[in-house]
């Protein structure tokens, strides 16, 4: 029997070239901002190399593009550390959402709420996130969202993010004359309303993140061969009636050998971006290996604060090329991990762990890389920093039946990962959201 395992990522390209799942890559062997996760957390955690939380379990979604009958749904997972299990949330009632349409991204706010864009219905998809797991629709849900048709599509994409508080949802689409970044105030309950003056203008559209802080959100000019060729910021009012408003920062967008970067993702202090280009010889990228991770220092003041300049020793070596980036969210994380996918198609990379310090520099991680974690070419954390899922599928490619694999890994100091329950085996896949319990 052979097999290829499918990677989480495809174009950038509107709902018309969306397929079943959203994937297109997969690796021959016998899948949020990339669910994003927000966090609560700030302050200065660079160097402690703390696990990062107590959490005894998370939940996890994962859209489910076919569904069952004739809608699609959000299938529903639960971890239990303390039983040692990782399966089916217990009782859960899986929501309805549209059939076929695997959705332009998957979020959580305040660990309360999920939110994911479907433009197969031009609407925004809303539910609060109940203490046992389950999902309830926010008064309104779904919002009419017309400008959906025209954002971005498929696994790996960020062009849905949060802001850390989880007080900001923000999408970027394609537009004329210009592309645009559409921002929304997450309200009581949950409940969406259109940011005073969005949408704002962007130079490009791609994959969005906010630095650790909140104050800043970046894009990055994401191309279709899974690379990326700029990095634009914005300053993110945080006060008053204009709360969630965009305005370019001094120098942006960013361009140059230095910032072709495909993702970037804040760290808890706000200093830094920790970055990749998106650059592989695997099947359907661009062709050539970039073995390297790049860390952006973040002006903290001044005319020009919020704009980003690589850190002393930037880019710095990995092992393999990485696909995508998850940074331990919690005020004491300093730990970020790479996932990717193998050059000849036939696995997936080791996950690789690194610490970053407080001038920005990465140094590999105790164990790294963890071959027992190479479960997929996407990775997020849960909010606690204390656990790190693992994400991607495999095709048989005589039948073209598609199996999903989700590792849930426990974080220990200094970035060592160990599986406490045995891997989750999916029968559908798409985009995916970790959240802690309330």
């Amino acid at each position: 029997m052979k097999m290829r395992v499918q990677t989480g990522f495809i174009s950038i390209v509107a709902l018309a070239m969306m397929g079943l799942a959203g994937c297109d890559h997969y690796v021959c062997s016998s899948g949020a901002n990339f669910g994003g996760t927000a966090c609560t957390s700030s302050g200065s955690g660079l160097g402690t190399q703390g696990s990062g939380g107590s959490a005894t379990a998370a939940f996890v979604f994962v859209a489910d593009a076919a569904g069952t009958g004739s809608a699609g749904t959000i299938d529903g997972y639960t971890l239990n550390t303390t039983a040692s299990t990782f399966g089916a949330t217990p009782s859960y009632v899986a929501p309805t959402t549209p059939l076929n349409d695997s959705g332009v991204g998957m979020v959580v706010a305040q660990e309360k709420y999920l939110y994911t864009g479907y433009g197969s219905t031009l609407q925004i998809f809303g539910w609060t996130i109940g203490t046992d797991g389950s999902l309830t629709a926010v008064s309104g849900s779904p919002y009419s969202a017309p400008f959906m048709d025209f954002v971005a599509t498929g696994f790996g994409t960020q062009n849905l993010a949060t802001n850390p508080a989880g007080t900001l949802l923000f999408f970027s689409a394609f537009g004329s004359p210009h592309d645009d970044i559409y921002v929304y105030q997450i309200g009581a309950g949950g409940a969406l309303t259109a940011v005073s003056g969005s949408p704002f203008s962007a130079p490009f559209v791609g994959n969005l993140a906010t630095d650790g802080l909140g104050n800043y959100l970046y894009l990055t000019q994401a191309l279709d061969d899974h690379t990326g060729s700029a990095v634009a910021a914005f300053a993110i009012a945080t006060t008053g009636a204009s709360a969630g408003a965009l305005t370019p920062v001094v120098g942006s967008p960013f361009t140059g050998v230095d910032y072709k970067m495909w993702q970037v993702q804040g760290e808890p202090t706000g200093k830094f971006l920790i970055g990749t280009s998106g650059n592989s010889a695997a099947t359907g990228f661009s062709g050539t290996d970039d073995d390297h991770l790049y860390v952006f220092s973040i002006a903290q003041s001044g005319a020009d604060a919020g704009a980003i300049t690589p850190v002393s020793g930037s880019p710095f070596a990995t092992q393999s090329s990485p696909l995508s980036i998850a940074v331990q969210p919690n005020a004491s994380g300093n730990l970020v991990y790479s996932f990717g996918l193998a050059d000849n198609d036939l696995a997936f990379n080791p996950v690789e762990g690194y610490t970053i310090s407080s001038t920005g520099t990465l140094t590999a991680a105790s164990g790294s890389p963890f071959t027992a974690a190479a479960l997929g070419d996407l990775g997020a954390f849960d909010q606690s920093g204390a656990f790190l899922f693992t994400y991607g599928g495999v095709i048989d490619s005589s039948t073209q039946v598609v199996s999903y694999q989700m590792g849930a890994f426990s974080v220990a100091s200094g970035g060592a990962l160990t599986e406490p329950t045995s891997t989750l085996s999916l029968t559908s896949g798409g985009f995916f959201a970790v959240t802690d319990p309330q």
